[in-house]
This record gives C-alpha cells, structure tokens and sequence, in this order.
C-alpha cells in the first residue's frame, strides 16, 4: 500500500478548522525563587495554577500566540526566551467523554522589573488572579508536568521531552 499526503483544505473554503492536535505555547516566568501563573477556581477541581498560554490559532507563530495570550492572561508583554520544555499532553474533556492531544511548548519568559501580577483584558475560564508562588505551592500546578519542572528552577538543558501526561 502506497501512501500519500492528506490534500490541505483551505479553511476559508471549508469552515473554520480545528486541529486534532492542539499546539499550546506556554509561558514560564521565574523570578528569583517565585513563578508567575494564572490562579484559577473550578466547581469540581478547586483551587489550582496553570502557566499562562494557550491555543495556538492558525497561521499564528507559537512566538505570536503566547505574546496574545500573555496580554489577554496576565496583563503582561513578555519577553520570551529559549524553549525549555516540550510536553504532550492528554486532557480530558467534556465531561471525561472525549480527550483533547495537546502539545505544550514552554518558553522561558520574562515580564518588565515593575510587572505587578494583575488579570488580563481576556482571562481564562475559571481564572481569579495572576499571581507569583513559591515551590511550596507546586502541587497544585497543572497539567502535573509543570510541578516536576518549578522545583527544578528549569535548569535543564532546552527542549526537553519527557514523554506523554494524562491531565
């Protein structure tokens, strides 16, 4: 059996287009020992943090993506620096019948020295505040590869895979 490319649709023509994968910029800022994250409050998970970022729209640069998502998060124009790690992640979505593949892509990132932590214009679902945390709040950082990574202060080599993670 030979096989062949998947001809393009042009999404104009065809409706709008959502990909199978979802590709996911994120942004992690680490001052001194503190890492700046999103706090968000959940009828069914409660409390918990999530790196600023989010879904990649089509024909936007990862670069592009996670400065929008930053401005919308975090109030915040970001520097962004190296690609530290890449993760795959599984989510679970409407209501634990389907999951979405995603693929996270977290810069290093730096906001301005005078940064005060503050909700964007356009804040995630269930987003209460934008806040800096220390390691001892790790645990409840999502999806769980972000805990394994703020310990560690990212001091890993770039571009780090460390395999798939069901969230």
């Amino acid at each position: 059996m030979e096989l062949s490319a998947i001809p393009i649709r042009d999404p104009a023509a065809h409706g709008a287009f959502r990909p199978f994968i979802r590709s996911t910029p994120r942004a992690f800022i680490l001052r001194a020992d503190r890492l700046l994250v999103q706090e968000k409050r959940h009828p069914e998970k409660g409390l918990f943090y999530t790196l600023p970022g989010g879904k990649q729209d089509p024909g936007e640069t990862l670069h592009e993506c996670l400065k929008r998502e930053c401005r919308e998060e975090i109030g915040a124009d970001v520097t962004i620096e190296d690609l530290i790690h890449v993760a795959e992640v599984y989510r679970v979505k409407s209501g634990g019948i389907e999951r979405q593949h995603q693929l996270d892509f977290v810069f290093g990132c730096s906001v301005p020295d005078d940064y005060t932590p503050v909700l964007g214009n356009h804040p995630d679902p269930h987003q209460v505040a934008t806040r800096w945390i220390t390691a001892e709040s790790s645990q409840q950082l999502r999806p769980a590869y972000v805990t394994k990574l703020f310990p560690l202060g990212c001091t890993r080599m770039p571009e780090v895979y460390l395999g798939p993670h069901d969230d």
